[in-house]
């Protein structure tokens, strides 16, 4: 199913339709205003629990599980069965919703779906093509399945060559599958609340970005490209596959996981993320450290990362400035992989301010 197009910048509409770019680094939801969203790459989330497990020296498969089902749920209820559709979803069949299914995929870059068989209010098989990540997908899929069928349901899936073939089945009356995790409904539910405390105006940044003249969004983005077809979003530069979603979900999962091993969790989650960007700046063009940084300034801001308000360059050294920005250490992580791509050594940071709305870092080499 084809997305409609912007005609002067060739972006998908439902970007703006659907969403607000402020122009203070963030991004929102429209219909769930308290929904912050980002653009990053789709390798990160996978890099990450891998990481993270090795790191911690645990699985953290049930609390990935239990943050994808509480983060579905809110987000099934704020986006996509609020209002009218509540009750239209729940008496017309899933192969007439299923459109709205596919353009919200693709849209976000998740990957691209196929109902193979649907027994109304028994069961559902499909085929999962270029899923970005198979736990968050699934787990999405089985909380929609439950909603419009109003029973607990078993999920499984298996790999077909590059697809995956999932299956959701109604459990027999009386039988139900493990409840919501209070405590993960809590986590993401503050999560959101987290990312979501933004200063709506900004002291004057150093620079305008561009914007089109038709739908408003950042001219930025018209170096991605959204394949339908596929389900997927990609870099046009170097081909890597980005997603659009929300980042509350893993905010609320490190949040329990602080709770369980009673540490904070946010230099392991810095030096990860500084970890996974500079092994994805190694195919960049070649350019001027000054366009490098304009470059990424400008990224940064259109992708929903907060809004670069100044930077200084010198020699071995970045001084920056963000409002707003998403997810400090993620951020700040990034910020510092730039640096030492840029410079070919290791950053001494120092984190003048890391406030909710406000950052101020400075970096320097070794």
């Amino acid at each position: 199913m084809a997305l409609r197009r912007c005609q002067e910048c060739g972006l998908p509409l439902r970007l703006s339709q659907n969403y607000v770019w402020a122009g203070n680094g963030t991004i929102f939801s429209r219909s769930g205003p308290t929904m912050r969203m980002a653009i990053f790459d789709a390798g990160y989330y996978p890099y990450l629990w891998s990481e993270l497990e090795s790191r911690l020296g645990a699985s953290i498969a049930d609390i990935m599980i239990q943050g994808q089902r509480a983060a579905m749920q809110d987000y099934l209820n704020s986006n996509i069965i609020y209002g009218w559709r509540k009750k239209m979803v729940q008496v017309i069949p899933l192969l007439v919703a299923r459109n709205r299914i596919v353009e919200e995929m693709a849209l976000f870059g998740f990957g691209r779906l196929e109902i193979l068989k649907y027994q109304r209010g028994k069961s559902l098989v499909m085929r999962l093509r270029h899923p970005f990540d198979i736990i968050s997908l699934a787990w999405g899929i089985k909380g929609f399945f439950e909603f419009i069928t109003g029973a607990s349901s078993k999920l499984g899936w298996v790999r077909d060559g590059e697809d995956f073939i999932l299956s959701v089945t109604v459990l027999p009356e009386g039988r139900t599958d493990e409840l919501l995790n209070m405590e993960a409904q809590r986590a993401v539910r503050d999560a959101k609340r987290e990312l979501a405390t933004v200063q709506d105006r900004l002291p004057e940044k150093i620079e305008q970005w561009d914007t089109c003249p038709a739908c408003g969004l950042p001219s930025a983005l018209s170096a991605m490209e959204w394949k339908e077809d596929e389900g997927i979003i990609c870099d046009r530069d170097n081909g890597r596959r980005l997603i659009f979603t929300s980042g509350h979900v893993l905010l609320g999962m490190l949040r329990e996981l602080e709770g369980e091993t009673g540490e904070s969790l946010d230099p392991m989650l810095l030096e990860i993320t500084r970890d996974f960007y500079l092994q994805r700046m190694r195919d960049m063009p070649d350019m001027s450290k000054t366009d490098f940084y304009r470059l990424s300034a400008e990224h940064i801001s259109a992708s929903g990362f907060g809004e670069v308000l100044d930077y200084f360059i010198g020699e071995g050294h970045l001084e920056i400035t963000v409002g707003n920005p998403f997810h400090v250490p993620r951020l700040v992580g990034r910020i510092a992989a730039m640096f030492e791509y840029i410079e070919g050594m290791e950053a001494k940071m120092d984190l003048r301010s890391s406030r909710a709305d406000y950052l101020e870092l400075e970096l320097r080499t070794t």
